[in-house]
């Protein structure tokens, strides 16, 4: 059972590893701090490889929550 907990950390951290990686290679959106109060209609309206990267990140996001609660559970 060590094994595969040690198994699952370490996927943990690679899948932590390439969620920064695909965080940092996503485009700045160009509007800045200029959009914080408004201005910004296509918040969701993603397209081309920067719509998949987005979709990629977001379900990597996801997968990264589960994990964390999954690894909080097994200590327990």
């Amino acid at each position: 059972m060590e094994i595969l907990h040690t198994l699952f950390v370490i996927g943990y951290v690679l899948i932590a590893a390439f969620l920064v990686y695909l965080v940092l290679n996503q485009e700045p959106k160009s509007g800045g701090a200029g959009d914080l109060l408004g201005g910004s209609s296509d918040l969701f309206s993603a397209r081309g490889v920067t719509g998949g990267l987005y979709r990629l990140t977001v379900v990597l996001g996801v997968v990264f929550v589960v994990s964390a609660l999954i690894l909080g559970i097994w200590r327990i």
